[in-house]
């Protein structure tokens, strides 16, 4: 008898319904690893309301501290999903107060700012390669353009077309950034079990006068090197597919396979 392949489309009716067949996320190895599932779609608002954000890991021990002055008063927790297009970083910084608008552009980092860190080919090499950046993205851009944020950074950074949507909360601030993944720097065609090289910094500054504060994800960037080399990056590997999930009231759908003979 002929062999056939039926595929069933499984629709979720309600609004905002997801279903969905994901395994427990991977959490990876908090400073080293980072396991980013893919297709999921994010409303890019900075509301981290979208259910791609429950499902992910979020990352929030960060355990390479360098303080400069002042005392250790703010903390951070991240994120990261994708789609085909982009690379989604979710960012939910705790700070009892924000400094914002004495340095801008590539002084952003003495001021309160978050930093993302790519290395597209994971070479990891002591100075940046042409695929190597780092997007700074300071509280300045509270509610401002999330298409055309003010962006610090090295190795090209600012120049990389990386959108966030960052807004204030009773606890500090939230960034939800989105880099894309083909760009005048690289071309990432994301696959299961595709790695790059990434890293999150934090800086904070209490009182106006430069960077008080800096916390590091990367447990190989303990002296603060990611800006010039990617030697230091820990590993973001992309986790996927195996469902598509929507949010904010569109249809979640996800495919079944069925052989008869």
């Amino acid at each position: 008898m002929k062999k056939f392949v039926v595929l069933i489309l499984i629709c979720g009716l309600a609004m905002g319904l997801a279903i969905t067949s994901w395994a427990a996320v991977n959490p990876g190895v908090e400073g080293e690893t980072y396991y980013c599932s893919f297709p999921l779609t994010v409303v890019l608002d900075g509301n981290l309301d979208d259910a791609a954000w429950s499902i992910a890991s979020w990352h929030g021990d960060i355990i390479q501290r360098e303080t400069l002055t002042g005392s250790a008063d703010a903390d951070i927790m991240f994120a990261a999903v994708a789609d085909m297009e982009w690379l989604y970083v979710a960012i939910k910084v705790s700070d009892d107060k924000i400094q914002m608008g004495e340095n801008v552009g590539g002084d952003v980092w003495q001021d309160d700012s978050v930093e993302v860190y790519i290395d597209a080919n994971n070479g990891g090499t002591e100075a940046y390669d042409a695929d190597d950046v780092q997007i700074t993205i300071g509280a300045d851009n509270i509610g401002g353009d999330i298409d055309n944020p003010k962006l610090g950074g090295s190795g090209g950074g600012p120049d990389t077309g990386t959108k966030a949507a960052v807004v204030k909360t009773s606890t500090g601030w939230d960034v939800e950034a989105a880099v894309p993944l083909k760009n005048n720097k690289w071309d990432i065609k994301i696959a299961d079990g595709l790695t790059i090289g990434f890293n999150v910094h934090l800086n904070d500054d209490d009182d106006g006068a430069g960077r008080d504060h800096k916390l590091i994800w990367s447990k190989k960037d303990p002296d603060d090197r990611s800006w010039t080399s990617s030697a230091p990056y820990g590993d973001l590997i992309f986790a996927g597919p195996v469902t598509s999930v929507s949010t904010k009231g569109k249809v979640a759908t996800a495919w079944g396979m069925i052989k008869s003979e």
